[in-house]
């Protein structure tokens, strides 16, 4: 843990500030933090704060942290030790991550992180993410719920030192993020959303600690059909991972929607890959294999509506240019209402 986070730490338990027992230095390894409110304490190991509550809200997420060590255990892809797949990612040139990587350029496209930004990865994994922010000069913290050497935040460590940068990790439950209010100018997600077990929490969690004008995006989220039934969907697709202890859902459109607006904030870009600066006519063949409306339907329905915005680098130029969203939104979102897909947001706090 770097001492600059300190400022911005949090008790999970009722928000007061804490103090560091232990050594002081600008890399702090081992110690206790101290809330000097509740005096509750949360330990440092091996340079990662554990700043969570031991109760009931945590127990599920202790359960799919022990879920997704057992689970690469028994797909005998547990053990990375001379294995430098995770280094690549997001770009390893085999899927999922060829799909994964695609969006990870959308959505830096999208936000432009800038160097001395202060972003939050949540639901990190080993924290990929968390490094590439951390490369562009980021003050970039990553949390998850998994603390393993393997696959969890301890391999983070090899990451940072291939890479030759330095983050902060932090074992957390996003439900309650221990980080003061208006931390962070962009907060990250990558598939992590729909593994919370209280959206509407996690989101009033993110727009807490989002300063005025900073932004969610999350990307790789998945978002059902209308049509489509939990009950269903926990038999099936959900079964394998829920049968670990881990917490697996699949929202709607309404739900993120909701979500955002619960969480006071305004949603500003909402698409999927495959609809990324497409043209409505890009889109008439697909639709058509899909089984429903092409965009150009829903072209004289969006005359005059407010046109979807968005900043996008121009490395060629080195400048970011504001361009507009072709393919109709009513159409994106009759896209995800009907078929479903993969979801691409960024949300704005006002």
């Amino acid at each position: 843990m770097q001492a600059t986070l300190l400022s911005r730490l949090r008790c999970p338990a009722c928000e007061g500030h804490l103090t560091l027992i232990g050594e002081s230095a600008a890399w702090i390894e081992t110690g206790t933090l101290v809330c000097t409110k509740c005096s509750h304490q949360y330990p440092i190991k091996n340079g990662m704060p554990h700043l969570h509550v031991d109760d009931a809200r945590w127990q599920p997420k202790a359960a799919e942290a022990s879920g997704w060590v057992k689970y690469h255990h028994d797909h005998q892809i547990y053990d990375q030790t001379g294995v430098d797949i995770d280094f690549q990612l997001p770009y390893f040139p085999h899927e999922p991550w060829l799909a994964i990587a695609h969006q990870f350029d959308i959505a830096l496209e999208l936000v432009v992180p800038q160097a001395g930004q202060w972003v939050l990865d949540i639901g990190a994994g080993r924290g990929w993410a968390a490094k590439h922010f951390a490369l562009r000069g980021c003050h970039s913290v990553a949390i998850d719920v998994t603390d393993d050497e393997h696959v969890g935040l301890g391999r983070s460590r090899a990451l940072m030192a291939q890479a030759g940068v330095v983050y902060d990790t932090l074992i957390a439950d996003s439900e309650q993020l221990p980080f003061a209010t208006a931390s962070f100018d962009l907060v990250f997600c990558s598939a992590a959303l729909h593994h919370t077990t209280d959206l509407t929490c996690l989101v009033d969690q993110i727009g807490r600690v989002l300063k005025h004008g900073g932004r969610l995006v999350a990307m790789n989220e998945p978002c059902v059909s209308d049509a489509s039934q939990d009950d269903e969907l926990r038999r099936t697709v959900l079964a394998e991972e829920l049968s670990y202890g881990i917490n697996e859902t699949r929202p709607h459109l309404d739900d993120y929607r909701r979500v955002i607006s619960h969480a006071g904030l305004q949603e500003t870009v909402l698409l999927t890959p495959e609809t990324y600066r497409r043209k409505p006519s890009d889109m008439v063949a697909w639709s058509h294999e899909l089984g429903i409306s092409p965009p150009t339907a829903f072209e004289q329905a969006s005359m005059g509506q407010p046109g979807r915005w968005f900043k996008a680098w121009r490395p060629q130029h080195g400048v970011a240019s504001v361009e507009r969203l072709q393919v109709p939104q009513a159409w994106v979102d009759h896209l995800l209402r009907e078929r479903g897909g993969s979801l691409i947001l960024v949300a704005t706090k006002p």
